[in-house]
């Protein structure tokens, strides 16, 4: 693609770029999230029992899996003229990202996480925690999830704005601009 046809910031990005960037965007962000939800809980096993295999190797699979969903998912829901003017700017992608982020943690810790449990058959969410039980515990497991799903949100918003804002350009991120 030449240096002219690419997003200025007055024309939107075609359709297939914007789903391109929510798909990458989203594999981008579960790595973060999964690296935080991994070193900091250690969830990729549990994530993995999910599915019936209790290792890491099958939590970031499905982990990475669901998170480049929820990606398209993100586009799929903010892809919409009422927020074009958000879409328009890096910020906004922030914003939009952290909205689409914490409204999946809603989802999926306060309703698919606690059924997937159900019907497992457990009573508890087997996470370890740290050595004292109640309230600390249960703080460190939020604060952990919490943060993962802003880091989430924050890098699945800034992958996006990269892809599909010229002034969204990210030099860690190994893609050339004028590829975009």
């Amino acid at each position: 693609m030449s240096h002219s046809d690419r997003n200025d910031g007055s024309e939107p990005a075609s359709a297939a770029r914007r789903w391109r960037a929510g798909a990458v965007g989203g594999l981008v962000a579960g790595a973060a999230m999964g690296a935080v939800l991994h070193l900091g809980l250690g969830l990729m096993p549990t994530i993995g029992a999910l599915v019936g295999t209790e290792t890491v190797l099958a939590g970031w699979a499905v982990h990475l899996f669901n998170s480049t969903l929820f990606g398209g998912l993100f586009v799929a829901v903010f892809d919409r003229p009422f927020f074009a003017d958000l879409r328009g700017d890096v910020g906004g992608c922030l914003s939009l990202g952290v909205v689409h982020s914490a409204a999946l943690g809603m989802l999926t810790g306060g309703l698919l996480l606690p059924a997937a449990i159900a019907i497992e058959g457990a009573t508890s969410l087997p996470v370890p925690t740290l050595p004292v039980p109640g309230l600390t515990a249960s703080f460190e497991f939020g604060a952990v999830i919490a943060v993962a799903h802003l880091l989430y949100g924050l890098v699945l918003g800034r992958v996006f704005a990269a892809f599909t804002l010229a002034e969204g350009d990210i030099g860690w991120l190994p893609v050339d601009p004028v590829d975009r």
